[in-house]
């Protein structure tokens, strides 16, 4: 099993937390790229909870930024579900 990769982020709460990165993607329509992670919490459903950001993977920073458009997250939506098809994973809420 491949070992999970780890971010540390400040939430909107500017509280410090490490979360999993469960992957990045290249939207290659767009040239951005993008970066889904969890928190490992669930929600009402008991769906794991997923968040996703754009990145320059060019800034050592790792600065995130929002996704703001109703297309961007279609994409976003389609790779989640690539993602729970590939890797078994219960159910994915972003």
């Amino acid at each position: 099993m491949a070992e999970k990769a780890i971010m540390t982020v400040i939430n909107e709460n500017n509280e410090i937390m490490d979360v999993d990165v469960l992957f990045t993607f290249k939207n290659t329509a767009t040239g951005r790229c993008y970066i889904v992670y969890t928190e490992n919490t669930t929600d009402e459903n008991g769906d794991t909870e997923v968040f996703a950001s754009i990145f320059d993977p060019e800034d050592k920073t790792l600065a995130l930024s929002p996704i703001e458009t109703e297309e961007e997250w279609a994409v976003l939506e389609a790779k989640l579900r690539e993602y729970e098809r590939a890797h078994g994973e219960g159910g994915l809420a972003s």
